[in-house]
């Protein structure tokens, strides 16, 4: 059992968050306290309304439960107790509140549900926000007893001591942006960190590890606060002195980086647009990669191209599935707007109407009332004609104040029901928006990953260019270079697999006598490119770092 909270502001944007249901398999919103609308963006605007009455900024408290699926899952009434635990802990209680279960899928298809409970921290009484202090410790306590009391068992990061522990690893630690950047582009922090280390690891040289951080899609850069950031293919900003922390210290970054003086390297904007060239440059690869391999695919090689093709159109039909849970809300909210409309103008036109049959009930009894004859003389001559006149204008005055004052409180509450109705249209955009934000991000995160670890048959012709090295060492020559090519390869992190899809890319489309061509017709590479190769790796192993910041970003 995992209890996370904070005290944030934004009480609509996390509405969108929590009603996502791109991300989500499942949304119910299974309670609205303290409200009178009963949907979560209605409700934080409420808090919002009261917070404005005080200086609290973070006027809610938003916590997310998320328990052990391996050991089974938890009831409603385990999840409530929980929620009341910490009510108690965080001295919240009675305050207004909202519970919102979400069910989605993990990494291996899994699905999970866990829940979200969101707190009002204004007391309305005293006008005043109630402090939280200690959270993260108090929630640590609060989910150690309920597993005690549960038979439940903590994950390892519970376990520790909450005093002496709780800042150990807290660099390792993901925090909002992170995170933000990981649902972008799928790449873990820890993912990041340890491409970065290999590549500092494994060269000496300042051009040496610039050009292995390129290699793997990281491109130096200058900060604005910090003196280096690397930017990724994806144009997210990372600061380099993080990524290598525990690795390298500042001093021996800056040693091995002197060649590059940070008021000489690109600014961000620059570099960012240099990695979108260089991400261009690699989908452009791999489509033409892709298409050259789809004419000669063996067995497993065509299994794993449709379970690629089963993973788009998964996304495809999550889009769709999507865009039409998107238009069936949108079309309840125009129907439930144009029956508003209508109930509205029926409102109006009846009691117009009962207005007017008021008035004219009256008039009828004053026609019949009106004195005739001697009567009628006695009543003008007397001055009682006027003194009734003045009755009935001071009656008439009267009801059509009170006319009046029915139609205004009408026209309010009708008002009000409109203002309501463009909320939800508002609410509706923004989780629309929040929606397709996350549907775009997975289908980045998919061609990411596809790009990343994308994975190579390795084909005969491939063994037998890797055979051909051994055989010129044995006849006398070559060994050496065969030994430290594999040697730098291995260094750099580059596996069987990646020198697959370089072999791959520089012998597309060539042609090949019949003779030295293998089953299914896939040419060698050309022995004359592959020395020229070697000899422009032998020149840039021997060659030293030159002076000035940009040489070797250049070459």
């Amino acid at each position: 059992m995992i209890l996370k909270g904070n005290q944030r502001a934004g009480g609509q944007q996390l509405a969108a968050h929590l009603m996502n249901s791109f991300d989500n398999e499942r949304v119910e919103v299974a309670e609205v306290r303290g409200a009178v609308a009963q949907d979560l963006s209605g409700a934080f605007a409420e808090w919002a309304g009261e917070a404005r009455a005080t200086r609290c900024e973070k006027y809610i408290y938003s916590l997310s439960l998320s328990p052990d699926q391996a050991q089974g899952r938890l009831t409603r009434e385990q999840y409530f107790d929980l929620i009341a635990r910490t009510e108690r802990s965080l001295k919240l209680i009675d305050q207004p509140r909202a519970v919102v279960f979400h069910e989605k899928r993990d990494k291996d298809g899994t699905l999970r549900q866990h829940a979200h409970v969101v707190w009002s921290r204004i007391d309305s009484e005293k006008a005043k926000a109630i402090p939280i202090g200690h959270d993260h410790l108090k929630l640590r306590s609060v989910a150690k007893e309920f597993a005690r009391d549960y038979g439940l068992e903590l994950p390892d990061g519970m376990r520790k001591d909450g005093k002496s522990d709780r800042f150990n690893d807290r660099a390792k630690q993901e925090n909002l942006g992170e995170k933000q950047q990981q649902e972008r582009t799928g790449i873990t922090k820890a993912g990041r960190m340890a491409e970065i280390a290999a590549c500092w690891t494994a060269t000496k040289t300042g051009p040496e590890f610039v050009r292995a951080m390129e290699d793997k899609g990281y491109h130096l850069a200058r900060g604005d606060k910090r003196t280096y950031v690397v930017i990724d293919l994806y144009g997210e900003i990372h600061s380099l002195s993080r990524q290598l922390g525990g690795v390298a210290k500042r001093k021996e970054l800056m040693d091995r980086l002197s060649g590059y003086p940070p008021d000489k390297q690109p600014d961000i904007e620059s570099a960012r647009a240099y990695a979108r060239q260089k991400l261009q440059q690699r989908q452009k690869a791999q489509e033409k990669g892709s298409s050259q391999e789809a004419m000669g695919l063996s067995a497993e090689a065509s299994a794993k191209a449709e379970a690629k093709a089963a993973e788009g159109n998964l996304l495809k039909q999550r889009r769709e599935a999507l865009a039409e849970r998107q238009a069936e809300r949108r079309a309840q909210l125009d129907k439930q707007r144009t029956d508003l409309f209508a109930r509205q103008f029926a409102e109006r036109g009846a009691l117009r109407e009962m207005q007017a049959a008021g008035k004219e009930g009256v008039a009828a009894a004053r026609t019949e009332r009106q004195p005739k004859g001697l009567a009628a003389f006695l009543t003008r001559i007397t001055g009682i004609g006027s003194l009734v006149s003045w009755v009935q204008n001071k009656a008439d005055q009267k009801r059509e104040s009170a006319h009046k004052r029915q139609t205004e409180t009408l026209l309010r509450r009708h008002d009000r029901e409109l203002k309501e109705v463009d909320r939800h249209y508002s609410a509706l955009d923004r989780l629309e928006a929040r929606e397709n934000r996350a549907a775009d991000n997975a289908g980045l995160r998919e061609g990411y990953r596809k790009l990343r670890l994308r994975t190579f048959a390795l084909k005969p012709e491939f063994d037998k260019a890797l055979t051909r090295p051994e055989a010129t060492a044995a006849a006398g020559g070559g060994g050496k270079t065969a030994g430290l090519f594999n040697r730098l390869a291995a260094g750099m992190g580059f596996s069987k697999g990646d020198l697959q899809a370089a072999f791959e890319r520089a012998t597309a489309g060539k042609a090949a006598p019949s003779g030295d061509t293998d089953t299914k017709g896939h040419s060698p590479a050309d022995p004359e490119k592959l020395e020229q190769a070697r000899q422009l790796r032998d020149e840039l192993s021997r060659r030293q770092p030159r002076p000035g910041p940009d040489r070797d970003r250049e070459r």
